[in-house]
């Protein structure tokens, strides 16, 4: 099932979509798509949609699938080769804990929206991620379990001034610029996957 947010005028919508057409559940059980992907969730959500109302994807504008989400966390050089050229005097070598940074919903736009080169820097980067949605309430899961709270999947555009990036240790400073990265089209929920790949 792919799950979206979008702009339909002036109001906000969202849902699954189903043959090119949004079904829109907004206001039924859910005040927002994050709600919509919590526990047990999936056979009301397939109700809601049959008997939604149905918008062409193409007069929407879409947003990014979660607006405003509790948090944002991301994985730093998380392969070798971007871990070595990212360097800049830190330690490359694969580590036992990973780097992890926020970032800001609103430092992200939403599919075929123009992302901002900002004005400060001549280093804006950009990064190709797989963003990962928890899709339920979770604390201290094993990594045996970690695929029973993942609401869904979905594209990442994770722009970066990489000078802003490398002024200190912290990263967050050249990953948090307004509207400098992008989220969605849409998620997908992981029946539509092989989790092993």
């Amino acid at each position: 099932m792919r799950l979206a947010t979008a702009l339909h005028g002036t109001h906000t919508v969202f849902g699954p979509i189903i043959d090119g057409a949004l079904c829109n559940v907004a206001g039924d059980q859910w005040g927002c798509l994050a709600d919509a992907l919590g526990d047990n969730q999936r056979s009301a959500l397939e109700q809601a949609a049959a008997n939604a109302e149905r918008i062409d994807v193409a007069s929407l504008v879409l947003l990014p699938p979660i607006p405003n989400p509790r948090r944002i966390l991301c994985v730093g050089l998380n392969y070798t080769e971007h871990a070595a050229e990212s360097d800049q005097g830190r330690n490359a070598a694969p580590s036992e804990h990973p780097v992890i940074f926020t970032r800001f919903a609103s430092s992200l736009v939403g599919h075929d929206t123009s992302i901002v080169q900002p004005l400060a820097s001549t280093a804006f980067d950009y990064e190709g991620e797989l963003a990962v949605v928890i899709g339920t309430t979770a604390r201290a899961v094993s990594a045996a379990n970690a695929a029973s709270v993942i609401g869904g999947y979905s594209c990442f555009m994770d722009g970066t001034l990489r000078d802003y990036q490398r002024h200190t240790s912290q990263f967050i400073p050249g990953k948090n610029f307004e509207q400098s990265g992008s989220f969605g089209p849409w998620i997908v929920t992981p029946d539509e996957f092989d989790h092993g790949h």
